[in-house]
């Protein structure tokens, strides 16, 4: 069964790097990502999802200043969902 948990964090502004991370682990355009980034928005993603963009922006380097939070499967927030995106 594919779990329904989802990780809850916020975007840092920390460069371009970022921006091409999110853009290609969350499937969002260049506006979109270099937006949440700019704003450091909160997005909410899968899990597999998550680890994609730590990979892309290089590794785990700055982990702390992500906020991270794992969500349980029922609870949701009105955030920036990019669960549904095809990345």
């Amino acid at each position: 069964m594919i779990s329904r948990d989802r990780v809850r964090f916020i975007m840092p502004n920390d460069g371009p790097n970022t921006a091409r991370a999110a853009q290609r682990a969350f499937g969002l355009t260049c506006s979109q990502a270099y937006n949440a980034v700019r704003t450091e928005q909160t997005i909410i993603c899968r899990p597999s999802q998550f680890a994609r963009f730590l990979i892309y922006r290089g590794g785990a380097h700055n982990f702390k200043q992500l906020n991270v939070e794992l969500i349980p499967a029922p609870y949701m927030d009105p955030f920036l969902d990019v669960t549904r995106n095809a990345a």
